[in-house]
């Protein structure tokens, strides 16, 4: 799903860096993609997805909170929303490109945290 991102901060010493906005949730991303020069305070279309280094941590949650919380100071971060076949609604939508969820389908539909490594955005060119 294509969100419209508000860029926040953009980190001095790592150029993939980049704080944004999305339905009035902040956090930190990686832009892996990133066809222009993006500036402070713009917004742009972006896809937001996730990155696993090694299991994905994941889990049914029986609350119904939709939420992104940062882990510490680092680029860990909890998704807790509802769970779809191919992407996470934690208050925005966040999709699963490598097809984790395909090994979760007792859990698809149901409320879930899932712990992921970083946030990945791709963001994408404006018509």
């Amino acid at each position: 799903m294509i969100n419209m991102a508000k860029v926040k901060k953009l980190d001095a010493n790592i150029e993939e860096e980049v704080t944004l906005e999305v339905n009035n949730i902040e956090f930190t991303a990686f832009a892996f993609i990133c066809p222009y020069k993006i500036e402070l305070e713009k917004s742009y279309p972006v896809l937001i997805g996730f990155t696993i280094l090694d299991d994905l941590l994941i889990r049914e949650y029986k609350d119904n909170k939709k939420d992104i919380e940062r882990i510490d100071t680092g680029y860990e971060y909890y998704l807790r929303g509802l769970l779809q076949r191919d992407s996470v609604d934690a208050g925005i939508v966040i999709n699963d490109e490598d097809e984790y969820f395909s090994e979760y389908p007792e859990l698809i539909g149901k409320n879930v945290e899932l712990k992921v490594d970083r946030i990945s955005v791709e963001f994408l060119k404006r018509e």
